[in-house]
């Protein structure tokens, strides 16, 4: 009697778990830009901000569209010790995005972002992986900035109506 139970119990619980849709199967990609984009990196030299533009946009192999950033930094030291050595440094990156369609079909988006953060050297003089933190503050920051524009020109892009969906 029980094993006819169990079998009954599980032949239902199969059954009513046969029409199950999962969220992840019906999303539409609505990154416009991912390894669809040719990347071109002017100003700011720094191997990090290429690692981050690699991470985000991919390797371009459809180049649909043309991406030229042009990225500075600036350094402030806003805590200067009596050695005039700096315990707190603010740092700005600026970066100003154009997006070109090499197909002609969109027009050009131009678009500037700027970040901040903030990093203090040392600690007391003891350099703990202060160049590990500042590389991922780096990163992060890099990052945002590259998000912002991105959720911007896929906003954009969707609003002018001007891709091909095929």
């Amino acid at each position: 009697m029980r094993f006819v139970f169990v079998f009954i119990l599980i032949f239902f619980s199969l059954a009513s778990c046969t029409n199950i849709n999962f969220l992840l199967d019906d999303v539409v990609d609505t990154d416009f830009l991912k390894n669809k984009t040719a990347v071109y990196l002017s100003g700011w030299d720094n191997p990090v901000l290429k690692e981050v533009f690699f991470i985000k946009l991919g390797e371009a192999s459809d180049n649909r569209f043309l991406l030229t950033a042009e990225a500075t930094q600036k350094q402030i030291k806003r805590s200067v010790d009596e050695n005039q050595v700096a315990k707190k440094i603010d740092y700005k990156i600026i970066i100003n995005y154009s997006l070109n369609d090499v197909e002609k079909k969109c027009t050009n988006i131009l678009n500037s972002q700027t970040s901040n953060f903030s990093f203090t050297p040392k600690s007391s003089g003891y350099n703990f992986a202060s160049d590990v933190l500042f590389e991922n503050l780096l990163k992060e920051t890099i990052s945002e900035n590259l998000n912002s524009f991105i959720n911007f020109a896929n906003s954009a892009l969707k609003s002018q109506k001007c891709l091909n969906e095929n």
